[in-house]
């Protein structure tokens, strides 16, 4: 399974996780989220995982797409190539990483 493939899929996961939320609220994100995608408001998690790649090499182990005071933002946590955890925050409308740290 190609790392893109694995991206999508976690993506996907999380997207649809149960949670607190009714399943009707999640439906709703998802569908907010991939409108916004198509409407072009967002960028494509395969082309903000690209960009990313080239940055910060290592093996992504969980993303997140969610609103963080009224913007979009992609939230991935990487394991990088000297075993650490990190964690990225990239903004969903620009592909601009906000924020990359240790966890």
């Amino acid at each position: 399974m190609s790392r893109l493939h694995s991206a999508l899929v976690a993506l996907s996961v999380l997207l649809s996780a149960a949670s607190p939320a009714p399943a009707d609220e999640s439906r709703r994100d998802q569908d907010e989220a991939r409108e916004a995608v198509e409407r072009g408001a967002i960028r494509p998690l395969e082309e903000i995982l690209a960009k990313l790649h080239d940055r910060f090499p290592g093996e992504i182990v969980k993303i997140k797409l969610e609103r963080e005071h009224g913007l979009w933002v992609y939230e991935f946590r990487l394991l990088d190539p000297r075993g650490r955890l990190r964690e990225i925050t990239v903004d969903a409308a620009t592909g601009a990483v906000t924020e990359a740290g240790d966890d």
